[in-house]
């Protein structure tokens, strides 16, 4: 039986708190709190969107993004193949889940994740930074390390989507597989994710980290289905 995922629950609070508080706003409304209510309604406007964005995935995708995603999934489709759903090993979640900390674990899961990408993971090291503040993670390419923020992973499915990411990083160099353009390849590296079978992981973690928002990701995953038909 497929779980409950706790977010979707999130989300529903969320939406009924801004609900309840727009009412609330609503019912006090005077001529004079004109300038004070535009702000508060368009902040409640906007935590909806984020609620529908992020949590459900139910928002329009725009038709910009749109283009960009089919560049990169007809990319990925010229030269490999896509897999079945990558599950996280029992074990191995149940550490990470006690203790998001657990680099023995983490090193584990990243040889794992690579190893289901036919790729070989003997020089890919993992390691946790206190001091890392711009990013959630980061890949090294010259020492082929991938670094995990303790200040930007909150629960222990952040940390296992960041670590598929960089992973994905390290995967996509051993295949030759890489965009000239910074961000496209961002992209590209997240799309890759979902193309060769994590997006269960990917969509659980990726809320508040990630390049996609959780509306592409169900918009991508149609896509990648029908390039596959």
């Amino acid at each position: 039986m497929k779980k409950f995922n706790i977010t979707y629950l999130i989300g529903i609070a969320l939406i009924g708190l801004i609900i309840f508080e727009f009412v609330r706003m609503v019912l006090n409304w005077n001529s004079t709190g004109l300038i004070y209510y535009i702000p508060e309604t368009i902040c409640y406007i906007g935590g909806i969107i984020f609620v529908l964005g992020n949590i459900f995935g139910v928002t329009p995708v725009s038709s910009d993004k749109k283009e960009l995603f089919y560049e990169i999934v007809s990319f990925l489709f010229k030269y490999e193949y896509t897999k079945e759903n990558y599950k996280v090993p029992d074990e191995l979640h149940k550490r990470i889940k006690a203790d998001k900390r657990d680099e023995e674990a983490l090193n584990l899961l990243a040889k794992d994740i690579v190893s289901f990408c036919d790729v070989d993971s003997t020089d890919l090291i993992v390691s946790y930074q206190t001091d890392l503040v711009e990013a959630a993670g980061t890949y090294n390419s010259g020492e082929n390390e991938i670094c995990i923020s303790l200040s930007n992973t909150r629960t222990s499915d952040e940390v296992i989507a960041v670590l598929i990411h960089e992973c994905m990083h390290y995967i996509l160099r051993q295949k030759r597989l890489w965009l000239e353009n910074r961000m496209k390849n961002e992209y590209l590296t997240d799309i890759a994710c979902l193309f060769f079978g994590f997006d269960e992981c990917i969509n659980k973690g990726y809320i508040l980290v990630g390049y996609l928002k959780r509306n592409e990701i169900r918009y991508i995953k149609k896509m990648i289905r029908e390039f596959n038909e």
